[in-house]
């Protein structure tokens, strides 16, 4: 499960990335986006994530998209909020349904969360809820600037006091010319979070 510090860190870059390594090696991977807000509409008047259309590339999965992003909604705000605008109920039980099926078709499966791991995705079910319940190891994506020190080990601690196991951290956005800030987060986070740190992703522009 790809989560994140916060919002627009990166996690759909990360995530398509480890898919699009995976299938290189000859794997069998699933994509799954279980709630995303601020969806686009295309040409046939479908709401379309573009989070999910990325995995999708990446992955080549020909999946439904009822498995894939389950919940799709057009406000840009956190999932909660936009779900109670737009009148849309949340359940899990579709969520886990669609994940379950996507599990029986891929040897691996990579699912990308909302926000960050505190984000609510209905009333009370938060990101990490959403973690646990499906029974997966989780990878976080920070920011590579100053304060991602903080942000990352609270995160961390978040996931672990769930019961999540925590594969690591990606540093996501990393600059050409990192400040002493940057050029040592990474090094203090793995230290005292005991965190592995598994790379630093370039700064890449919009993509």
């Amino acid at each position: 499960f790809i989560t994140a510090t916060d919002t627009s860190v990166g996690k759909t870059t990360v995530a398509a990335g480890l898919v699009g390594f995976l299938r290189k090696q000859g794997v069998d991977v699933g994509v799954m986006k279980p709630v995303a807000s601020g969806a686009i509409e295309c040409d046939s008047g479908k709401l379309i994530s573009q989070d999910a259309e990325m995995l999708v590339k990446f992955s080549g999965s020909t999946d439904p998209w009822e498995w894939i992003n389950p919940y799709c909604l057009a406000t840009s705000v956190t999932p909660s909020l936009a779900a109670r605008i737009e009148g849309v109920a949340i359940h899990f039980d579709r969520i886990k349904s669609a994940y379950d099926e996507i599990a029986k078709k891929h040897d691996f499966v990579v699912v990308e969360g909302a926000g960050g791991a505190m984000s609510p995705v209905f009333e009370n079910l938060v990101v990490v809820d959403m973690i646990r319940a499906l029974d997966l190891p989780a990878l976080i994506v920070s920011r590579s600037a100053l304060g991602t020190i903080n942000h990352t080990l609270m995160t961390d601690e978040c996931l672990r006091t769930r019961q999540i196991p925590v594969l690591g951290f990606f540093l996501n956005r990393f600059p050409k010319n990192p400040n002493l800030a940057e050029s040592t987060n990474a090094e203090i986070i793995a230290s005292v979070g005991g965190l592995a740190h598994l790379g630093s992703i370039p700064e890449m522009g919009d993509l």
